[in-house]
């Protein structure tokens, strides 16, 4: 499977701006994690995942088919919530390219296919396999930190690199998806994936 990086592009400033903001939460939200993991590193490590679904629900695109200029983005938290208030807090009053986030807790059995970012708990990695298969080609953004993630089919795969959060991308599987991903947020990843689940 290649590890590919997305080409140098010139972009407004605009969105510029925009990936300095979302880089900086990460590094002020790492800083903090770094500087109190010994205290509580769950829920400081959390922040910080809490933060990135933020910013991936701004440096997405969905089809206007399922996500109407205006309307509600939707994120599901699907099985044990693992981040303890802290995605409520982010998310709350905060909008993503002029669509209002709303936050939604969900069973794994549950449709999820009126949800626009997916965030899949390690408490349901036993049922991976038909969550993924019930969104195959859904205009979904799969989001986990469940090992091998992004190789497993999902889109994006939060992981801990030493005392760091940073994320792997499956551009095949966003593809699929019908999503376009900024290459602004493709440059910063660990790495950008191309092929199906291995």
């Amino acid at each position: 499977m290649a590890l590919l990086r997305s080409p140098n592009e010139t972009k407004p400033s605009r969105c510029r701006s925009a990936l300095r903001a979302f880089v900086l939460a990460a590094v002020v939200l790492a800083g903090v994690w770094t500087g109190v993991a010994r205290a509580a590193p769950v829920a400081d490590e959390y922040q910080v995942k809490a933060a990135y679904l933020l910013n991936f629900a701004r440096f997405v695109e969905w089809p206007d088919s399922c996500l109407p200029p205006g309307a509600p983005l939707q994120i599901a938290i699907v099985g044990e919530d693992p981040f303890g208030g802290a995605l409520d807090e982010v998310l709350r009053r905060k909008s993503a390219n002029g669509h209002p986030i709303q936050l939604r807790r969900l069973r794994w059995s549950d449709a999820l296919t009126s949800c626009q970012i997916v965030f899949i708990s390690a408490s349901e990695e036993e049922h991976l396999p038909e969550i993924l298969e019930s969104l195959a080609n859904r205009n979904v953004l799969t989001v986990s930190d469940i090992d091998r993630f992004s190789l497993r089919g999902g889109v994006i795969e939060l992981l801990m690199v030493g005392n760091r959060v940073r994320f792997d991308i499956n551009r095949t599987a966003a593809l699929a998806a019908g999503l376009t991903i900024s290459s602004k947020l493709l440059s910063v990843a660990r790495a950008v994936r191309e092929g199906g689940p291995r």
